[in-house]
């Protein structure tokens, strides 16, 4: 855990100890998932507990680390498994804000501390067989309420696009299991039919690098 355990509110320590305990003996990605829809909500729910975070948070006072560099720039890390069997991070998505349609490395367990959350889920029809190239069709449309799960599974079985289609601000959190270490994820542009790679800002600052001196070299 990268955190200090006597700075983390005591409902996601305990939610979470518990999970790594459960998890440690869930081989099955279905069964992981079903663990986690059924004990997320309850975290989810805690209205007063995410206002507690949120004000802790802007006072400085929070055990969040607002300035850690992540994927994307609403997410928050609230916790990393010890082993890391699992990471729990909370998301912010302001009015009409969307994620691109992504896959994922691991599978997840994502849900709304508020009503109005969507979540786009598609299926890849073409056979791979083309760099850069990418089909998707959307299969399932869904609105959440408050304490309500979706899930996600590793690569071209969980690409979705997610966001707030309301006027508030929203909130999710979202469990996802232990990472595969493919170092990036896939965005996909779905009226150009283009897939491209999507890298956190580390390993995009190394990736820039390796370019960068092979550029040097050549010359």
């Amino acid at each position: 855990m990268t955190q200090s355990s006597r700075n983390i509110p005591s409902e996601i320590l305990e939610f979470c100890e518990r999970s790594s305990v459960a998890l440690k003996d869930l081989k099955d990605p279905r069964a992981c998932i079903e663990y986690v829809k059924k004990e997320l909500p309850g975290l989810l729910c805690n209205r007063g507990l995410f206002i507690d975070i949120i004000k802790d948070s802007l006072r400085g006072e929070g055990f969040l680390d607002v300035q850690r560099p992540t994927t994307f720039d609403n997410e928050l890390v609230l916790y990393i498994d010890k082993d890391r069997l699992f990471s729990l991070r909370m998301y912010l998505w302001g009015p009409g804000e969307f994620t691109t349609p992504h896959d994922h490395n691991s599978w997840g367990v994502i849900g709304p501390a508020s009503d109005g959350y969507e979540v786009i889920n598609y299926q890849r029809e073409d056979d791979e067989s083309r760099e850069a190239y990418a089909r998707l069709v959307e299969v399932e449309r869904v609105i959440l309420r408050q304490g309500e799960t979706a899930h996600t599974f590793p690569l071209k079985a969980g690409i979705h696009k997610t966001g707030n289609p309301t006027e508030e601000t929203l909130i999710t959190l979202n469990l996802y299991g232990k990472s595969l270490p493919r170092g990036y994820i896939n965005g996909f542009d779905i009226e150009n039919n283009r897939v491209f790679r999507i890298l956190s800002p580390r390993r995009k600052k190394e990736y820039l690098l390796s370019k960068a001196l092979e550029t040097l070299e050549k010359m």
